[in-house]
């Protein structure tokens, strides 16, 4: 077994050394590649070759890619993408009578993939179970010729003695997490949640000014609370972070959990230009694009769209559409024009996955978005974003040759719902962490909040598709109460050596 100063050796030597590092998870990786990077600098380097460390489902996708522009490539199936998959399992999954079918067809999913990640047999199981069966089946036999992410391990396994692999590949916190760190634990209480997040934030503040570089602190549902921790945090680091007219500048700590896509203001104006030139909108909604800086000429009428906004809202119905928004928008003549050009492109009939993405870009492209002033760079990063799920939607095509626009568009808003993104920023020495992207990692301190009852242990989850005497006989954690607390006992007891300082709390009773 390597240790991590012999494995930051080699890696230094560059790619002459060949050597491949796979971590379990996105996370994982780069903390590795931060650590590698403290490493050579700590040697007085000022610049070396990046080290080749990935996650382990990056690195299959690689080899991948790699037997794709080889000898290998005709007999290589083609690779799905996740909106591929889902729109099959949604397609298979419409004929079923559920009420909601894309919840059903992400749990088919997931239960396919726990069949091939756990190598799950057959068994004898209740009325979803053998739904599962027939639906797996005719997933099967309809992606005949390509190949998923849940299956593209076992196929490349086929073809490694083909395949031209590094020297060196270190599996990294697979099985055996890195070296334990001798140190305190302590246990604490407050009133409530709220008060739990602020005493967190004032001691990461805290451990910031003492120098410390490797801050963490665990919140289990960051994800419901994501907007609750960014507003306390930044305001313990930073009291006016958000003063009117102040410039904006990088705070101190990460979230390690995006927002969905959908909720960013940028996409937010580009889903509703689209959904606005086919259909009537709610008046609320048209009265926020009409003011939008990301349509065309908005900080040159920027008085006469409020102006407009105003006029409209007098008389407005409930909702409005695209022709009633352009005979009403004659006092701002800029938009008025814009939003004309939108009307004439909507004329062209397109019925396929790619023309409908290519007819959403030129509406945006028409409206002048995003915009007349310069993005700045999260701006900048959320518009490369909405470019790939307008790519991911032209992709469909392969699987669906047709497509009406309410399809289309609801394909394009859930895939902007269900896409976590966050811009890149500069690393901070805070991370705000989930319960797995705080596993495998070694910090100088560390917070761990919200371990009430109802949180701590997690309750045991099994996917309802798959008989569950057969995810306990595999192992699955998540499939049994007692699994899930014996999975959770050991995450507590990593935690406790995760850092020279640990710190445990929950919030004694409940917000109300």
């Amino acid at each position: 077994m390597l240790q991590k100063s012999e494995l930051f050796a080699r890696l230094a030597v560059g790619h002459a050394a060949r050597i491949t590092v796979v971590t379990p998870n996105q996370r994982l990786a780069h903390s590795l590649t931060l650590e590698f990077d403290d490493y050579q600098l700590a040697r007085g380097l000022t610049s070396w070759e990046a080290a080749d460390i990935l996650p382990f489902g990056a690195f299959v996708e690689r080899l991948w890619e790699n037997a794709l522009y080889s000898d290998l490539g005709e007999k290589l199936p083609l690779l799905l993408t996740p909106a591929q998959e889902q729109h099959l399992w949604e397609r298979i999954l419409a004929a079923s009578g559920l009420l909601i079918v894309p919840q059903a067809a992400a749990q088919c999913r997931d239960a396919w993939r726990l069949i091939h990640q756990w190598r799950i047999g057959t068994g004898p199981g209740n009325d979803d179970a053998l739904a599962f069966g027939q639906w797996s089946s005719a997933y099967k036999k309809q992606t005949d010729g390509d190949i998923d992410a849940a299956r593209l391990p076992d196929l490349m396994a086929g073809y490694l003695d083909q395949l031209k692999k590094p020297a060196l590949i270190v599996a990294y916190a697979f099985e055996c997490a890195p070296e334990p760190i001798a140190g305190t634990a302590a246990r604490a209480a407050f009133p409530s949640a709220k008060h739990e997040l602020e005493a967190a934030a004032k001691w990461a503040r805290a451990r910031l000014e003492e120098g410390k570089q490797r801050i963490g602190v665990v919140v289990p549902d960051r994800g419901q609370r994501r907007q609750e921790v960014v507003r306390i945090f930044s305001r313990v680091m930073d009291p006016g972070y958000n003063l009117p007219g102040r410039a904006k500048a990088p705070l101190p700590f990460n979230v390690s959990i995006g927002r969905p896509l959908a909720a960013y203001p940028l996409v937010d104006a580009a889903l509703t230009l689209i959904e606005l030139a086919f259909t009537p909108i709610d008046f609320a909604r048209a009265s926020h694009l009409i003011r939008s800086p990301y349509i065309g000429g908005a900080d040159t009428e920027l008085a006469r769209r409020a102006s407009l906004d105003v006029r409209i809202r007098r008389d407005a119905d409930a909702t409005i559409g695209l022709a009633k928004l352009i005979a009403a928008a004659e006092p701002a003549p800029l938009l008025r024009k814009l939003l004309e050009r939108v009307f004439d492109i909507t004329k062209t009939k397109v019925d396929s996955p790619a023309d409908w993405a290519r007819q959403f870009s030129a509406l945006l492209e028409a409206a002048g978005f995003p915009g007349e002033r310069t993005l700045d760079s999260d701006e900048f990063q959320t518009r490369a974003k909405w470019h790939e799920m307008l790519g991911e939607l032209a992709k469909l095509e392969r699987i669906s040759s047709q497509m009406p626009f309410p399809a289309a568009f609801a394909t394009l808003k859930r895939l902007c719902a269900d896409t976590l993104f966050q811009p890149e920023t500069p690393d901070a020495p805070i991370q705000i962490l989930g319960v797995i992207e705080s596993q495998e990692q070694r910090f100088d301190c560390l917070w761990v909040s919200g371990l009430t009852d109802d949180v701590w242990p997690r309750d045991a989850r099994p996917n309802p598709f798959i008989p569950i005497a057969l995810q306990k006989k595999a192992g699955i954690p998540q499939a049994s109460a007692e699994g899930a607390a014996a999975r959770d006992g050991r995450i507590t007891e990593e935690w406790k050596s995760a850092a020279g300082e640990v710190v445990f709390s929950h919030a004694t009773k409940d917000e109300d």
